[in-house]
């Protein structure tokens, strides 16, 4: 038996795998694996691993038809002789060549089943302006101790801070084996199953509050790329899959419903956003008779209401009119895709600052407007609008104005965003 496999999926990375493979070969620990698997390439990344097995002994490589990732996955885990595994997308690397060994000694000496860890963000060009990740993956507060993983769960939810990344996770194999845990195939975002589920039935976990990973935000990764109806059937599947998974922990586990139900909130939350999005048409095709019952439900798919866009424009329109002014709870592109709404209609005089949750230079300012932390922009007279689109950011943003006291503003949904989004394209 070898310390750890590491579970490498490769799917036309070429201009990316040297990174990738290179924080492997620096790595400290000799007792490991490297299991790269091409799954269908046409770009010829398997020739880079080829190379690297040539160097050392670690790297071994299984060719296969495209299976997609979660499936690639899957044969990771079934081939895999490590006592412990953990999974390194093809585009991403490790920041040093002692990761791996820190997380094996810290497994060991405590007789965990599952170790989480935290990563760094590597943004492409103007990836951050296009997808900031830094809500989702940075964390603000430690968790310490050994403890189950479901306490873990509890507690990353109540802070908004729960990632479910499985590259971000190490986990004992013959205990993930027992459990009989597998990437749910054929899907997307099947991380949001397979974390949910190592962290439900994990008895012994900790937390390292270091970034040992990089993550790579590019163009054209399977998830910055077009939405299509199979996003949205996906996070259907993951919903379906979680809310199933509730039931077995209603009676012994009470402090779990809460925040399983606020998670379960934000897969629907982004799945109804996808769907406004989406550039194609929804199939009942691969959809299981529980799966088009939710579809009712959320109001997606064929059952999505289509409303009235130029109503909900001018609702905003006279609300911001007939205020004394407003403050935008939001800097990012859903804020400042109001600021040019209102400042078409001759409003922006009406626009008192824009606020963030963060702290702030003084003489901080965007499309020649102020920028205030929350705390100091409610001081001013006029109603809070909160505007962002992100389930996450929105309930974190929201927690942190009724902690100041503040319970009256104005919330953006999907309805909302796409009006503004048409409106402004056309501006």
């Amino acid at each position: 038996m070898v310390d750890i496999s590491v579970i490498i999926p490769i799917y036309n990375v070429k201009e990316y795998l040297e990174d990738c493979l290179n924080s492997l070969l620096i790595q400290s620990l000799l007792n490991c694996e490297f299991i790269c698997i091409d799954d269908g390439s046409t770009d010829d990344s398997y020739k880079i691993v080829e190379s690297y097995m040539g160097k050392d002994k670690r790297f071994k490589m299984i060719r296969q038809k495209n299976k997609g990732l979660a499936e690639t996955r899957n044969v990771g885990i079934r081939n895999a002789r490590g006592k412990y595994i953990v999974f390194l997308d093809s585009d991403d690397y490790y920041v040093d060549g002692c990761v791996l060994d820190k997380l094996f000694q810290n497994a060991e000496e405590n007789a965990l089943e599952l170790l989480g860890f935290e990563t760094e963000l590597l943004y492409e060009g103007n990836m951050k302006e296009l997808d900031n990740k830094d809500f989702y993956y940075y964390k603000d507060h430690v968790y310490p101790g050994i403890r189950k993983g479901i306490d873990f769960f509890i507690d990353m939810m109540s802070k908004h801070e729960y990632c479910d990344s499985s590259c971000m996770m190490f986990i004992n194999r013959e205990w993930l084996l027992e459990q009989g845990i597998f990437f749910y195939p054929g899907i997307l975002y099947e991380d949001a199953l397979f974390c949910t589920q190592c962290f439900l039935y994990a008895g012994r976990m900790a937390h390292l509050s270091e970034r040992l990973y990089t993550y790579r935000v590019r163009e054209k990764s399977i998830m910055t790329g077009s939405i299509c109806w199979e996003n949205v059937r996906s996070r259907l599947v993951v919903y379906r899959e979680i809310l199933s998974l509730s039931a077995l922990f209603r009676k012994d586990e009470a402090g779990l419903q809460e925040p399983l139900a606020e998670y379960l909130s934000l897969i629907a939350s982004h799945a109804k956003y996808m769907d406004e999005f989406r550039i194609d048409e929804p199939s009942d095709e691969r959809m299981e008779p529980l799966d088009l019952l939710l579809m009712k439900t959320m109001e997606i798919g064929k059952y999505r209401i289509e409303v009235n866009e130029e109503v909900i424009l001018n609702g905003l329109e006279k609300l911001v009119a007939d205020s004394e002014g407003v403050i935008l709870y939001g800097a990012g592109a859903a804020g400042r895709m109001f600021f040019r709404f209102l400042q078409d209609k001759g409003l922006s005089g009406k626009v008192l600052c824009y606020a963030v949750s963060g702290t702030t230079d003084e003489s901080a300012i965007l499309d020649n407007i102020p920028i205030f932390p929350i705390n100091e922009a409610i001081k001013k007279p006029g109603r809070v609008i909160l505007s962002v689109i992100a389930y996450k950011a929105r309930m974190a943003m929201q927690k942190t104005l009724k902690q100041l006291g503040v319970n009256q503003f104005q919330i953006f949904d999907q309805y909302i965003y796409r009006a503004l989004r048409h409106y402004v394209q056309e501006i």
